[in-house]
């Protein structure tokens, strides 16, 4: 199991956003377009305000005596909660025929919502801010949304005259029950005063004092009714709702920043989240939490001038720089001694990760420096050797293969027959000191077999004492078993990996299997390394410090 690592990584998050920038920021513009395309072409609607004041201590009198009234101030949401009832949006949905802007149909449908509003307490049509101090004093902004702004205006005067009547309604609670008090005492006084006779000539003591309650109760009742006109609310309105001019909504360009800005935000929350999930393979931090050892970077390849092969980009530039050092890494940790030939098996995860490639550089690299080099194309299902070396892998001549004295017309010339008769085994001279060995020319992929295990055990010891190193081109190792079966018998295993393509878990089942049947893993080879990307140790990163000038262009196609 690969070790656990405490540190806080946040190198993968970066490059990732790094790598998918241009995804991401191309689908929040997408979606801040059709944001505000679909904004665009709704029905605007219009917002009107009336500005209402509050005071709470307009309506005392201190000459009124005992029958001042005066409403109390307004508690908070005392007004939010008056807007919502029946006592309020109750009368608006009464008076709603004093708007002639309004059609019969609009004016049902404006009655129910109105209604809900009602029942659910929730304010759709109507809106009020505002806040008072602790003495009710302060200032309510009212607001009436519709789509016609006449309208808008109207229900937001409707709505004002509605708030203040409930509030005058309030503050004459008090007095209407003064006044029916007084009534009640009034006519208990005239029936006293009807018991005790008609008054005639002097009034006696009796009816003098119920004459003098009853003079007193028609003054106090007159005053309450006197106060009853003229008392106001806390609440009067300060400027009415005039008609807007712009509407409030919708707002295409602020909807289509909030939602881009949202699917951004959103966007790289994810790809934070699965860079962090689904672990790739890009650099040797990754390899370390493998315990693997990096061996080389190889950065990915331009395209190709027509006619040109691909190990000859591969010999130039920065390209040879990366492939020279990943030859010299394996050449130290490749073991040498009697036990094992020195047979190096290349594979990989998946098709197209570029081992053969990196098989026909380090081979190129190797014989380059004067080793003498062998490479042998494994892989039977999709050979690609002959189309690496062109013109070379068909028409240079053939060498007897270490140990091999065929007779001729008897040379076992493909990879096949040269397992099965080593002692006949001819190979390619592709150029000093390199010899290529391929499967046998247009045999169909079905009908090859599996190389034998045995066979191939005893032929690269056989070749093994002739040569400094055979590089053995195996397919990927999750497509087929040959890799597993193959690596025993090699002196080391180097698995080439596409930078950013692989996950750790399946480098991780890959590793498992090979060191379940004792493969002797060397490391890794990362290949088509985005060379503008982080600056590596290894090759073309040197020559980027050292000239910036020379960075190469953007690349068109990557092989």
């Amino acid at each position: 199991m690969p070790p656990m690592n405490d540190d806080l990584d946040l190198s993968r998050p970066l490059r990732a956003l790094k790598r998918f920038a241009w995804l991401v920021l191309l689908l929040s513009l997408a979606a801040g377009v059709v944001t505000y395309l679909l904004s665009s072409r709704q029905t605007p609607i219009y917002e009107a305000k009336t500005l209402i004041l509050s005071s709470g201590g307009q309506s005392n009198n201190p000459a009124l005596g005992p029958t001042t009234v005066s409403p109390p101030p307004l508690p908070s949401g005392a007004i939010e909660g008056a807007l919502q009832s029946e006592n309020v949006l109750g009368v608006v949905r009464r008076r709603l025929a004093e708007v002639p802007e309004l059609t019969r149909a609009q004016r049902i449908v404006l009655a129910d919502r109105l209604a809900q509003d009602i029942a659910s307490g929730r304010g759709r049509v109507f809106d009020v801010t505002g806040q008072p101090d602790i003495y009710g004093n302060g200032t309510y902004t009212l607001s009436a949304a519709h789509r016609d702004p006449v309208v808008a205006a109207r229900l937001a005067n409707l709505a004002a005259d509605a708030l203040v009547d409930w509030d005058t309604e309030r503050g004459l609670v008090k007095v209407n029950a003064a006044i029916t008090g007084l009534r009640t005492r009034l006519a208990d006084v005239e029936r006293r005063l009807a018991a005790a006779g008609p008054v005639v000539g002097t009034p006696t003591s009796l009816q003098q004092t119920l004459l003098a309650q009853r003079a007193n109760r028609l003054d106090s009742l007159n005053q309450l009714t006197a106060l009853r006109e003229t008392v106001v609310g806390s609440l009067s309105i300060v400027a009415p709702a005039a008609v807007p001019l712009q509407p409030v909504a919708p707002k295409p360009l602020r909807n289509a920043v909030l939602v881009g800005a949202f699917v951004l935000l959103l966007l790289s929350a994810l790809l934070v989240v699965w860079s962090s999930v689904n672990r790739m393979v890009a650099s040797d931090a990754d390899l370390k939490f493998l315990n693997l050892r990096l061996l080389g970077e190889v950065p990915r390849v331009r395209m190709l001038r027509r006619g040109q092969s691909l190990l000859v980009a591969l010999r130039q530039g920065r390209w040879s720089d990366s492939v020279a050092f990943l030859a010299a890494g394996i050449k130290s940790v490749l073991p040498r001694g009697d036990r094992k030939p020195p047979v190096l098996l290349v594979t990989s995860l998946f098709s197209g990760d570029g081992k053969s490639n990196i098989s026909a550089a380090i081979a190129d690299a190797r014989a380059a420096s004067g080793d003498r080099v062998l490479l042998i194309d494994a892989d039977l299902r999709r050979p690609t050797q002959a189309s690496i070396w062109q013109a070379g892998a068909q028409t240079a001549e053939w060498v007897d293969l270490p140990g091999a004295v065929p007779f001729p017309g008897e040379e076992s010339r493909d990879l096949q027959g040269a397992l099965t008769r080593p002692v006949t085994a001819q190979a390619r001279r592709l150029r000093d000191n390199l010899h290529l060995l391929a499967p046998a020319p247009g045999v169909p992929a079905q009908t090859q077999a599996h190389l034998p295990a045995e066979a191939f055990r005893e032929a690269m010891s056989q070749w093994g004492a002739g040569y400094d190193l055979i590089v053995v081109d195996g397919p990927p190792a999750l497509a087929v078993a040959d890799p597993l079966v193959l690596a025993p018998h090699a002196a080391g295993v180097l698995l080439v990996l596409e930078a950013g393509r692989a996950s750790v878990a399946s480098v991780q089942r890959v590793l498992d299997a090979l060191l379940l049947v004792n493969a002797n893993v060397l490391g890794v080879a990362l290949n088509k390394v985005n060379p503008r990307g982080q600056v590596a140790r290894y090759g073309y990163g040197y020559a980027r410090r050292s000239t910036p000038a020379a960075a190469p262009k953007p690349e068109s196609r990557v092989l």
